[in-house]
């Protein structure tokens, strides 16, 4: 955000912008940099619950000067972000190991939650599910109460036909692959505080993967409805089938290359790059200071709406169409199509950052 800042306080010295116009877009940001704090502490909240942190923000407006505006960059919300990556110091810490073994077969849904470490879901030819684990203890004085603190802390058990692993013990840290049997599944929710999620070859009709700092990667995946959501990390998608996708990262890149009829991608300091086939009908894709790449079949039939204040637009499409365009300094706007009929509505919006549709 402060490299945006300084980029419109250049485009003033050269007299491409006036100061009322600096105002409005750096105002712009500001309001756009409160919304990301928000969503922070809401990902933060949502994935694990920490009582010890009154995370309740306070918004306060300062009436100042043009140039006070441009040169007080306080990003309260990058220095949460950086926050989150916790490093765990909480002095030696034991190293064990476990392996959880449900033979139960009737498994619908899976729902995980940990504050810190890693999920790796993995299918497998077998009937049950086998977790397996690598914890580093802390504050335990020996092996043997390492161990006992994480059984009576780590819940591994089947409900009904939900699988659930779940912890929230905060001084430990858990990687943990997770061996399921391949078949199809009603629900997928996995929470972390601090740490990334895996996937792949899963079919699933509702998967939901969040966590607070780290990448989500999943591959070869079926379903009719993702959610992916991250504050600090990337989100990659690759190969993979939805109905409706959605996904957001709040300081790190979006890759989507899949099949999906609608998709909803926003980032707020991240690029989005996707790649998209025949099926997609709409897609939404906003940013506040990052680019967007879209990337699309020749054949599409594309009706879209690109807006930017800063960036650049275009679209490089076969047989496409221009009928509006608008490119002011603080103002960009391009409308088009590639077909009289179509059948995929797109809208992308950056604030700085540039836009490009092209075929892929």
């Amino acid at each position: 955000m402060k490299e945006q800042k300084i980029r419109i306080l250049k485009l003033v010295e050269q007299g491409k912008l006036s100061p009322d116009e600096a105002l409005s877009l750096i105002e712009a940001l500001d309001s756009d940099e409160q919304k990301k704090e928000k969503k922070i502490t809401a990902l933060s909240t949502d994935v694990i619950d920490f009582t010890n942190q009154n995370q309740a923000g306070h918004t306060s407006e300062k009436q100042a000067s043009l140039g006070a505006k441009l040169m007080d960059w306080v990003d309260t919300a990058v220095k949460k972000v950086k926050e989150l990556d916790l490093d765990l110091n909480f002095g030696k810490s034991i190293d064990i190991q476990h392996v959880f073994q449900l033979n139960d077969s009737a498994i619908h849904s899976l729902d995980i939650q940990l504050p810190n470490g890693s999920v790796n879901l993995q299918p497998w030819n077998e009937r049950g599910i086998r977790v397996e684990c690598t914890a580093k203890m802390y504050r335990a004085e020996n092996i043997e109460q390492a161990r006992e603190a994480f059984l009576s802390e780590v819940e591994c058990y089947v409900e009904g036909n939900r699988f659930i692993l779940h912890s929230d013990k905060k001084t430990m840290k858990m990687s943990t692959i997770v061996y399921v049997p391949e078949q199809a599944y009603e629900q997928i929710k996995i929470k972390l505080f601090n740490g990334p999620i895996r996937g792949e070859n899963l079919r699933v009709n509702t998967i939901k993967a969040k966590t607070a700092n780290g990448m989500l990667s999943f591959s070869a995946l079926n379903g009719k409805k993702g959610e992916f959501e991250t504050a600090n990390g990337q989100i990659k998608l690759s190969s993979s089938r939805y109905e409706k996708l959605e996904v957001e990262s709040i300081t790190g890149l979006v890759q989507f290359n899949g099949s999906a009829d609608k998709v909803d991608a926003q980032s707020f300091n991240g690029n989005l790059q996707l790649t998209l086939d025949h099926a997609c009908e709409a897609l939404y894709a906003k940013t506040t200071t990052g680019n967007i790449e879209v990337n699309v079949p020749e054949e599409s039939k594309v009706i879209g709406v690109l807006k930017s204040n800063l960036g650049s637009l275009s679209a490089q499409l076969k047989d496409v169409d221009i009928s509006f365009e608008k490119n002011e300094t603080i103002q960009k706007e391009l409308k088009f199509r590639t077909s009289p009929e179509t059948t995929f509505s797109l809208f992308a919006d950056s604030k700085t950052g540039s836009i490009l549709i092209k075929n892929s």
